[in-house]
């Protein structure tokens, strides 16, 4: 048995960031221009039946998001608090993969995790097993992260940060350097180092103290350079749960004035666990096999981004394209879809480099055609991507009915390979295009 103090600085703050983040997207528009104004959207797979909600459905989501973060703050109906964000922020998160960033499923682990966790009886004493479980999944973000970061594009060309840091040439004190690519390549394999030190560095009662103002800093640097959101403020709050219960205790003896202080530590009444800790063990073998998939796909996964998502690769890849897809009737005539009429800023820019979107994108237009106007289509397109600097290379097969593919667990197949080179009928029906 172990002092909850850990956990409830981690409910502390982390209700605190998402009250914030909740706060900051409503106040932003961000729930017009992300939810109820695009035309369509691009579901994940499998949740394509959740409903799209209206402008009152949305801002009850919303709503829900900001109860449950002051329940979770405050601990004050803390179960059906935990629920609630929960459900509400996942729900938002799974409309629309367009808006997919890392840190959105963090959150929605963190709140998943907190609804099986006695972070809400401070003073009570808990079993070791839970607090290790919140520990592990912390560490498996920059596990994971670093090990993606194993690859040639970071470390032997320093891409994509040889293309972003020169775009910060006015940042305070450094920005001078970021012109240099030299600059990008201590950045690169520091950054490689500090994830793969930071799960080490934290379990280490010796070397913690002195890492954590690293980690802060780190992650208060990338804040500053790049459009990231709250993430970093979220790592550098549930990295506290490292610290021991007295060191917890100390710090909210500082907020007596308020009663923000801990009671001591006393035995929570024994109950089983048995069925806590078989849970526990199913949930962190999934979080680690879960980002390994990619391990399942040949080629570089970089580029057809198979098993890529939900696998906390940070920061690794810069993607630039264009597209032109086009739907042909059944007497062969051929009609270009203006995008920026179906698609907002964001979504034109994912449908140009993202493989399952460019799928979606074209079973939207096919299901239009046939419903809308009792035709049946195949949609074609040529899309150029470009992948961490390197020259733009044709992305999709533009001889393939689009419509006609499922995206599935299998290979991408409708991908080309980035390797590959094209062929003359390829090239033909591109300029015939």
């Amino acid at each position: 048995m172990i002092d909850s103090a850990p956990l409830i600085t981690l409910r502390r703050l982390f209700g605190a960031l998402v009250i914030f983040s909740t706060l900051r997207f409503i106040f932003n528009g961000w729930i017009d221009c992300q939810i109820i104004d695009p035309i369509l959207t691009f579901p994940f797979e499998g949740f394509e039946w959740l409903p799209r909600p209206n402008r009152v459905g949305a801002y009850a989501l919303f709503t829900g998001m900001l109860i449950g973060g002051v329940s979770i703050m405050t601990g004050k109906i803390y179960k059906a608090g935990c629920f609630v964000f929960f459900i509400c922020f996942t729900y938002v998160e799974l409309l629309d993969k367009s808006n997919y960033l890392n840190h959105y499923y963090f959150v929605s682990l963190i709140s998943f995790i907190l609804f099986f966790l006695p972070a809400h009886k401070p003073g009570y004493q808990i079993h070791s097993y839970l607090l290790l479980t919140c520990k592990l999944v912390i560490v498996f973000v920059y596990f994971f992260a670093g090990l993606a970061k194993l690859n040639s594009d970071w470390l032997i060309h320093a891409q994509p940060l040889t293309l972003w840091l020169p775009q910060h040439s006015d940042f305070p004190f450094l920005g001078s350097l970021f012109q240099y690519r030299e600059t990008a390549y201590v950045f690169s394999w520091a950054g490689a180092a500090f994830d793969l030190m930071t799960p080490f560095a934290l379990f280490s009662h010796q070397a913690r103290k002195y890492f954590y103002p690293i980690l802060v800093g780190f992650h208060v640097l990338t804040w500053m350079l790049f459009p990231i959101g709250i993430f970093p403020w979220v790592m550098i709050a549930c990295t506290t749960v490292f610290f021991s219960a007295a060191t917890h205790r100390r710090f909210w003896d500082y907020f007596k004035s308020i009663n923000l202080q801990l009671p001591d530590a006393r035995l929570q009444p024994e109950e089983s666990q048995s069925y806590k800790k078989i849970f526990a063990v199913l949930f962190l073998t999934i979080q680690f096999a879960f980002p390994l998939r990619h391990l399942m796909y040949s080629g570089n996964y970089l580029w057809h981004e198979s098993g890529y998502r939900f696998g906390w690769r940070v920061m690794l890849i810069e993607k630039s394209g264009w597209a032109n897809f086009f739907v042909v009737n059944s007497q062969g005539n051929k009609k270009e879809i203006e995008l920026s009429s179906w698609l907002t800023n964001n979504q034109e820019k994912m449908v140009s480099t993202q493989p399952d979107m460019i799928v979606q994108f074209a079973h939207h237009l096919s299901n239009y055609w046939r419903d809308s106007l009792n035709q049946d289509i195949e949609v074609n397109a040529n899309v150029w991507v470009s992948l961490n600097g390197r020259r733009s290379r044709l992305f999709v097969d533009p001889n393939i009915d689009l419509s006609s593919i499922n995206n599935t667990w299998a290979q991408r197949e409708y991908v080309i390979p980035m390797d590959s080179v094209i062929s003359p009928s390829q090239l033909q029906d591109i300029d015939e295009d």
